[in-house]
């Protein structure tokens, strides 16, 4: 039991109204609660970044605030662990590690990090453990796919975190990818021009068109649940929540889950009435706005 729920219990009303339509939770987490909820944004562009992690490049990964760049970096992490464990071709195979760059305050401490991602014993000297990464190529033959979340984010010194990845980067079966605001991640790669000179693909995201508001929904429903795709959200639901949202993944996912409190106060479908109630579209705007 929550604290929440313990102090003021349950909202009844909003947990039959997820039982009536075969919901077992809130579907609308920002947060990615397993790769099965991800919608495949961009599935070209993600193909490229699968390759690139696979190759031994270096890639960057840039797109606004809300975008999803953290939760493409969740996915491919799980999706390389899953598929490595499939494959018996070591070609085929990625140890990928996932890197929360704001986290980190220096380059021994991503180094440290990454260690730790590979379990291996990260208390010994920096020399020893910047070894293990220079012997990857020689020791294994399956890449070492670091990718770091918000590297832009981190507190350390560019020029310091930027020649650190740069050596990482000329490593054999070692590749890299970062992600971040785009104007951040070039004012980082601005300190480092040798880093940004050895950046082999740049993906950019872009917001959600209405087809894939849709289906990002529909992937969230799914994991929750929903037993049927028809007749919980209606057409002009789904295009108000687009509209309000502007294709950004983030709020489209907030304004869906508010929506959906609030279909659940009135006992309704989620219609684009609701949605402008729920995420405080004025009156005027309302019924005078298309």
């Amino acid at each position: 039991m929550t604290l929440w729920e313990d102090k003021l219990g349950k909202d009844y009303r909003f947990e039959e109204y997820l039982k009536k339509w075969g919901l077992q939770k809130d579907p609308f987490s920002t947060e990615l609660p397993t790769p099965d909820a991800f919608v495949p944004i961009q599935p070209t562009d993600m193909l490229k970044l699968k390759r690139m992690l696979l190759e031994g490049k270096v890639g960057m990964l840039t797109g606004g605030l809300g975008m999803g760049k953290t939760t493409i970096c969740e996915f491919l992490t799980a999706a390389l662990r899953e598929e490595s464990v499939l494959t018996s071709d070591p070609e085929k195979q990625a140890i990928p590690v996932l890197i929360h760059g704001a986290a980190y305050k220096s380059a021994d401490e991503f180094l440290r990090a990454i260690i730790l991602a590979i379990e291996l014993d990260s208390s010994k000297d920096s020399a020893t453990l910047f070894d293990v990464l220079r012997r990857w190529g020689i020791e294994h033959r399956e890449k070492l796919a670091i990718i770091i979340d918000d590297v832009p984010e981190s507190t350390a010194d560019f020029q310091e975190i930027g020649e650190f990845l740069r050596v990482l980067a000329d490593l054999p079966n070692i590749s890299v990818l970062f992600n971040g605001e785009y104007k951040q991640v070039m004012r980082f790669l601005g300190k480092v021009p040798a880093l940004r000179d050895r950046v082999q693909i740049h993906i950019a995201i872009t917001g959600l068109d209405e087809v894939g508001v849709k289906e990002l929904i529909q992937y969230r429903l799914k994991y929750a649940g929903y037993s049927t795709q028809d007749g919980m959200i209606t057409p002009d639901g789904y295009k108000e929540i687009r509209r309000i949202s502007k294709g950004i993944p983030r709020a489209v996912l907030k304004v869906a889950s508010k929506s959906l409190r609030q279909a659940a106060q009135l006992d309704s479908p989620i219609d684009s009435r609701i949605v402008k109630r729920a995420n405080k579209v004025s009156r005027f705007a309302r019924f005078f706005k298309p």
